[in-house]
């Protein structure tokens, strides 16, 4: 699922289809915790920007293309994802799944309003809630509740729906030691579960426009976000061809 044949931009990326991938978690979350990630152009920059989040990306079991916009950039540079698996996308599957098989979530973030729609979207599950508050992670005794929130409720999956950095660095503070199951940064997915936020039309997902769509509903937040995301991918994109023509250039040279 994962070699040095598949890292781009300081990320090994896992190349197999959402299908596998969801086979694989069904067995993973009776195992020690462990957590997966979902890439996109604002991670890349994070990743080589931000040390607290790089580490979280490390010590990830999975990095998911979460990015219409960067699966292309990668097939180019040899790293041949099979498919897209954005993080609202799997939250669907893995809830669909947990209706279906009774299982226990526990949930980081998102409103009592929104948990009370999903459960009556999904009776079947066992939903434990815990929504700290805004800039938490700057504050280790809120860091701290969490996290015994976390502990103290056993469960198949985590799912951190507290926006980035703050749920993969959450995540990676967890120990494998410490419970089983499979967490994930979620983002805003529950809010496009429950209707919440309406997600773009298929046509502008298929078409790599889903980013625009958010802009015109968040500019604000959004706007710089993804001016600086653009202004970061193009370079890296870049520096990331010439290093490996390069790297390719030195291994065909003959051995003397």
């Amino acid at each position: 699922m994962s070699s040095k044949n598949n890292t781009a931009f300081g990320i090994d990326f896992y190349t197999g289809s959402k299908a596998e991938l969801l086979a694989c978690i069904r067995d993973w979350i009776k195992q020690p915790y462990s957590y997966l990630v979902t890439p996109n152009m604002d991670h890349l920059a994070r990743v080589r920007n931000e040390e607290a989040f790089r580490d979280a990306y490390d010590r990830a079991r999975l990095r998911l293309c979460d990015s219409r916009v960067i699966m292309p950039l990668l097939n180019s540079l040899g790293v041949h994802v099979k498919e897209v698996i954005t993080g609202s996308d799997l939250t669907l599957d893995l809830l669909k799944w947990a209706n279906e098989d009774h299982l226990r979530i526990v949930l980081i973030g998102s409103t009592s309003a929104e948990c009370g729609k999903l459960l009556r979207m999904y009776p079947n599950i066992k939903l434990d809630h815990y929504n700290p508050p805004m800039g938490f992670i700057k504050h280790p005794e809120e860091v701290e509740r969490c996290l015994a929130f976390i502990r103290e409720h056993p469960s198949d999956l985590v799912f951190y729906a507290v926006g980035t950095p703050q749920g993969e660095i959450l995540a990676s503070k967890v120990q494998s030691h410490e419970r089983t199951g499979m967490g994930i940064g979620i983002g805003a997915s529950i809010s496009f579960a429950t209707g919440t936020v309406k997600r773009a039309p298929k046509w502008m997902q298929e078409a790599r426009l889903e980013w625009l769509y958010r802009t015109t509903l968040e500019p604000r937040r959004l706007g710089k976000r993804y001016l600086n995301n653009f202004m970061f991918i193009i370079p890296a994109y870049l520096r990331e061809r010439n290093l490996k023509s390069r790297k390719a250039a030195n291994s065909a040279k003959p051995d003397h």
